[in-house]
């Protein structure tokens, strides 16, 4: 699929836009948002998103798949997985807090907004994700909970539209497997990267909090925690805290 970019300067949110423009978007292609600012940004759960200006990637991709396709609501994983392959392209060793944030030594990197509506046989994901780039250790103290920046972990400035197209291309040729096989192929790789597995943890699916421990991902990226009356709950979605 070809990539339909459109950069902006200033916007409440990438995915607030992407929603309100869908109808002029060519949809057989990737729409790749990008932002140098977001006056609204937000995560999962309606969660602020700090978004200084010039300094980070705020990224919405809209495309559309089939509502056949296998383990749809895992495609944010793959965006997160060819986040962590890019990183490594650099030599940066990052890990995934599931369902798909990106650590760096426990650190949250990047975080990812998956939203996915569907009309008869179509689906339109939203896929949206905010990269700490060039942030300062100034900016990254007004973050709630522990981050970094890829300018924190290694002293340098960088490229962020390098950045992007290495991005672009690692997810477009994971998004091609994607739609043709789900997630399995990407399953092993993606367990093998998942921060707290076979540690206690606490976590909320929305609606409810559950204490057991992380014991494995499904081949369709769903989390399992084992409890302590030894059963397995199986989660699509939710968030560990």
């Amino acid at each position: 699929m070809q990539f339909e970019d459109i950069f902006l300067q200033s916007v409440d949110s990438t995915q607030a836009y992407a929603k309100k423009n869908l109808k002029s978007f060519d949809l057989k292609k990737i729409t790749c948002i990008v932002a140098n600012e977001q006056l609204q940004g937000k995560g999962r759960f309606d969660r602020k998103w700090i978004s200084p200006k010039d300094t980070n990637l705020y990224i919405t991709f809209v495309f559309t798949l089939s509502t056949k396709t296998l383990h749809l609501t895992s495609i944010g994983h793959v965006l997160a997985l060819s986040l962590v392959e890019v990183l490594k392209s650099y030599s940066i060793d990052s890990k995934i807090k599931w369902p798909n944030d990106v650590l760096i030594n426990n650190k949250k990197l990047a975080g990812i907004l998956c939203e996915i509506i569907t009309k008869k046989d179509e689906a339109t994901a939203f896929l949206g994700i905010g990269i700490n780039v060039n942030m300062e250790e100034e900016q990254l103290k007004k973050i709630d909970k522990p981050a970094t920046s890829l300018k924190e972990e290694t002293s340098k400035t960088w490229n962020k539209k390098e950045l992007l197209e290495k991005l672009k291309l690692e997810f477009e040729k994971n998004l091609k497997i994607f739609k043709e096989k789900g997630f399995v192929p990407f399953h092993e790789k993606f367990e093998n990267l998942l921060l707290y597995i076979g540690d206690k943890i606490c976590f909320f699916d929305g609606e409810n909090k559950y204490t057991g421990t992380l014991h494995s991902i499904t081949s369709a990226g769903e989390l399992n925690l084992y409890m302590k009356d030894k059963t397995m709950k199986t989660f699509s979605a939710g968030d560990i805290i």
